[in-house]
Order: C-alpha cells, then sequence, then structure tokens
C-alpha cells in the first residue's frame, strides 16, 4: 500500500525477495521430523512452530496481495503443523486423541500458546475441517486459562483469533473469556503490562498491542483472517 505506482511497485519487488528466502530456508535440508517448518535462521536444519506460524501467515499475507505462493509450501507446512499435533495415529496417518492439540516441535506436549498458534496457521493455510483444527479448539474450550500464565498475551493473540475462525461456540466462548481476563488488568493509561516470563520485561507496548488485537477480532479489522 504505497503512496504511488512507483512505490507499490518496490514493495512488491521486495515482498517476492521475501518469499523466495522463505521458500529456500523451508526446502533447506532436514530430517523427516522438521520438514516443512521453520526456525530462526534461514540455513537452520531443525523447525519449531512459533517460527513457522510467523511464515504460514507471511505467504498467506502475499497470497491475499496476488503474489505467487506455490500451493507445494503451504501443503509442507500444513503436514509439518499436523505433526506437531500430539496424538498416536491410525495406519491411515488419522490423529487418534481428538481433543489434543500442537506442542513447541513435533513430541513435544500442547500447551496454551503453541495450541492456539496451531490451530490458527491451520486455518490461515485454509485447514478449518481438519481432525487437527478441531482437536485443537475443543482441547482449547476446556483449558484453564489464566491471565498472567506463560506466553498469556502471545498466546491469547492465537488463541482469540483462531476460536473466532473456528465460529459458533468457539467463537462466543473465547470473545467473552478474552474480555473477562483482558478488560480488568486494563491499566489507567490504557495499556496492559506482561506478568511472567519473558513477557514480564517485554514493555507496555508488547502486551497492549497483543491485547488490543485479541480484543478487536470481532471487529475483523486484519483481512488476513477472513476466511
Amino acid at each position: 500500500m504505497g503512496v504511488d505506482a512507483q512505490m507499490d511497485q518496490v514493495i512488491r519487488d521486495r515482498c517476492r525477495l521475501a518469499i523466495e528466502l522463505i521458500k529456500r530456508s523451508q526446502s533447506f535440508e532436514k530430517d523427516p521430523r522438521n520438514r516443512g517448518g521453520w526456525r530462526y535462521g534461514p540455513d537452520s536444519r531443525d523447525s519449531d512452530l512459533s517460527v513457522s506460524v510467523w511464515q504460514v501467515m507471511a505467504l498467506r499475507s502475499a497470497r491475499n496481495a496476488g503474489m505467487d505462493v506455490p500451493k507445494e509450501m503451504i501443503d509442507n507446512a500444513v503436514d509439518y503443523i499436523k505433526r506437531c499435533y500430539q496424538s498416536k495415529r491410525d495406519p491411515d496417518g488419522k490423529p487418534q486423541n481428538l481433543k489434543s492439540a500442537c506442542g513447541y516441535e513435533p513430541s513435544r506436549a500442547p500447551e496454551y500458546a503453541m495450541a492456539s498458534a496451531g490451530l490458527l496457521s491451520l486455518q490461515v493455510c485454509g485447514a478449518y475441517e481438519s481432525l487437527e483444527a478441531k482437536g485443537s479448539a475443543d482441547w482449547l474450550k476446556e483449558k484453564k486459562i489464566e491471565y498472567g500464565g506463560e506466553w498469556f498475551f502471545y498466546g491469547t493473540y492465537y488463541f482469540a483469533q483462531g476460536m473466532f475462525q473456528r465460529g459458533g461456540e468457539y467463537s462466543t466462548y473465547a470473545r467473552k473469556l478474552v474480555e473477562e481476563l483482558l478488560l480488568p488488568k486494563q491499566g489507567p493509561d490504557g495499556s496492559w503490562q506482561g506478568q511472567s516470563g519473558q513477557e514480564r520485561g517485554a514493555g507496555k507496548v508488547y502486551a497492549t498491542s497483543l491485547g488490543v488485537l485479541s480484543l478487536a477480532v470481532k471487529f475483523h479489522f486484519l483481512p488476513i483472517y477472513q476466511r
């Protein structure tokens, strides 16, 4: 969204370079467990869900803007995200635990932030009705979520968006819960502050930005989350 056609072209050219970097990073030689995901460096041989979800959202944004994103990249990312979903699989590869969620990496136990990130990233990739997306939403609906928990603001951003995409009772439940958790903790100046772990030292801008985005889901300001 540049000020003129020339700036638009510059932005588009830079975005193409970014997509190519993301593509090269995903295709870097990795073992089957990590294939399809991303880590912190473009030449990383391992992957994790927290980095992968941001690459997925970048690719979805690029596709929404009319840029070329190979389907294979999205399919490989979905495969990685599904491997992060904690469940034994039947002979056809379907998860047997239909009320579980994603962990930070394959074989890691699910927890709030990554369960929420997994749910949203699957939906951003178009896997709205996958068994893993459904199971993640059910797991999150029964998860006790407390203000000040580990990676609370980071997780709540994903949680609010992901449950809204799920729709129906999930969207209603999440909206009410997020408001109940956040609104009483808002400071007199309108800000929020992280309470635990690394979020405690991240500052008010970080916590407030994620808090506002979590509360504003119902207004659908962000085009990337439109189905």
